[in-house]
């Protein structure tokens, strides 16, 4: 164990000065003072001018500052450094690594589920219609379907809550979650008998909807000219369809530019 050197009593004075606010280390301070020891027989540090140089101006200084200092030098005399040039930068890397020890630095992972993002989920109120003019409609509470609507039936038209959140990045699709206002059904994607289905679900209104919701929920919606496609998350190249057929159910197809309608308009609703 290295030996600490007696200080001398102008620097034991001066560590147990009365005033706190002076500054410890100050490189380019005023009234700076420098101390060197007597038994720093490594003659690469005299030769390069390695000193300690102490301020005057101190702050939080302990006895326990002096001590480390003094430990730090000790090191220092164990390192061998080349005396053909200046002390260059890399060297006193290589003296830092000599005096201090490097402690592994662990991250934590956290899950995402954990935090709730504080900040409101964006959504538009809106109504849509398939490029043939055909309107979505709630049918017996548990089905969407698609038909033709004018005069007092317009009011029949489904009103829709599209809420924006959390999915794969992609620049030229927006994830969203599609609900039926006022009644809590959204509309999710699901395997029955083997082939994607899209399905109405009701949700808890306290819950729903959440930044990151399940995936079966998410719908990648693209925008085409003045045409919208809404591309399930949970079933890529499967898209929210309609058929030719007038009042017929609204459906997850794979077809696009054949029978299926994937194009739709969307207007917003006050």
């Amino acid at each position: 164990m290295a030996t600490v050197p007696e200080p001398t009593s102008e620097m034991m004075s001066y560590y147990y000065s009365d005033n706190e606010n002076d500054l410890f280390f100050e490189a380019d301070g005023p009234r700076k003072m420098k101390c060197c020891f007597q038994d720093l027989n490594n003659s690469s540090l005299e030769d390069e001018g390695i000193q300690l140089h102490i301020s005057h101006q101190l702050h939080n200084k302990s006895l326990k500052h002096f001590v480390s200092v003094v430990v730090a030098l000790e090191k220092l005399k164990k390192v061998s450094l080349p005396c053909s040039q200046p002390l260059q930068d890399d060297d006193l890397k290589n003296i830092f690594c000599c005096i201090f020890e490097e402690e592994p630095i662990v991250c934590e992972v956290y899950d995402d589920d954990a935090f709730v993002c504080d900040a409101p989920l964006q959504s538009l109120d809106c109504k849509f219609r398939d490029i043939s003019q055909k309107s979505l409609v709630l049918y017996n509470s548990c089905e969407l379907r698609a038909l033709h609507l004018n005069g007092s039936s317009v009011n029949q038209q489904a009103v829709f809550r599209m809420s924006f959140v959390q999915g794969d990045e992609n620049s030229n699709k927006i994830p969203v979650a599609l609900c039926i206002k006022e009644k809590n059904l959204y509309l999710s994607c699901v395997m029955k008998d083997g082939k994607p289905t899209l399905q109405l679900e009701m949700l808890d209104p306290r819950v729903y909807p959440k930044k990151k919701m399940e995936k079966r929920f998410v719908f990648n919606k693209t925008e085409i000219k003045e045409t919208l496609e809404f591309e399930s998350s949970q079933f890529p190249n499967w898209y929210i369809s309609t058929s030719k057929a007038e009042a017929m159910p609204v459906f997850l197809g794979n077809t696009k530019g054949g029978q299926d309608i994937t194009d739709f308009t969307m207007e917003l609703s006050s």
